[in-house]
């Protein structure tokens, strides 16, 4: 609108102008459009770009995912005896991923996404019968849950499928996973009493690093004009072996990331 002004007020003047207006006027005219550009120039530029101010370029984020985890053997042909068995006896398990996400919004369409995220991967055992006589003592069946600790670094690009007030939008990219430490559960269980439940850290030789990549489809809403609220069902699947052995071990799990983001 500003520009409009402009425009049409130096069409009032020089339209006066040609009409042969006096040489002070004449100058006097000039002078007028020479300033009302000056002064009105940046307002035009500021209205042209207007659009691009308001976006929010960075947000940062809490997210808590509960996940479900299992895992992918591989083997040579030495291992293969063992894949097999522990595929008979193992499931897959319930964790979460937890931590600050970071936001940075190139345009309206895309933006990068990184973080520090506290994870729990891991497996667990089916419950197996022990051979004890059932006195009432000694416990009848046992089953272990296995607990990979690790700090995960993604960088993921997203795509606005939708960039109204509701967005929807993909997800993708790669995550650095750091291996922290593995916890093991074991829970026994007795015919006379409940179930014993014990947690241990075990030394293990698992990778210090391995990486994976992420897909998924999220949805972007703002609960105010400083907070957003994210809902993101996310695949994870390890791209290198967690472990260096005859029996290689692929990590994945299904989650569904809950944040909150406040924008700057």
């Amino acid at each position: 609108m500003v520009l409009v002004y402009v425009v049409l007020k130096i069409k009032c003047l020089t339209s006066a102008l040609s009409k042969g207006e006096g040489v002070m006027n004449k100058v006097k005219m000039m002078k007028t459009i020479h300033l009302l550009c000056i002064i009105f120039l940046p307002f035009t530029l500021f209205s042209e770009t207007g659009d691009s101010v308001k976006i929010k370029k960075l947000q940062i984020g809490i997210t808590y995912s509960p996940d479900y985890n299992y895992r992918k053997l591989k083997s040579d042909a030495s291992g293969k005896l063992i894949a097999d068995i522990r595929d008979t006896m193992e499931i897959g398990k319930y964790g979460y991923t937890t931590g600050i996400n970071f936001v940075y919004l190139i345009n309206k369409k895309i933006s990068i996404a990184s973080g520090l995220l506290l994870s729990d991967k891991g497996e667990q055992t089916k419950k197996y019968i022990l051979l004890n006589p059932a006195n009432g003592v000694l416990p009848v069946n046992n089953r272990f849950i296995y607990h990979y600790m690790y700090l995960d670094i993604p960088v993921k690009a997203n795509y606005y499928i939708l960039t109204g007030k509701l967005k929807l939008f993909v997800t993708a990219g790669v995550s650095a996973n750091f291996f922290l430490t593995q916890k093991t559960t074991s829970i026994l269980g007795y015919n006379s009493r409940s179930a014993e439940k014990k947690t241990t850290t075990v030394q293990s030789d698992f990778l210090k690093i391995n990486f994976a990549y992420t897909v998924g489809l999220g949805i972007d809403y703002p609960i105010s004009t400083k907070m957003n609220f994210k809902l993101e069902p996310i695949y994870r699947r390890s791209i290198t072996s967690v472990i260096n052995a005859p029996v290689k071990s692929y990590l994945y799990s299904v989650g569904l990331n809950v944040g909150l983001y406040y924008q700057f």
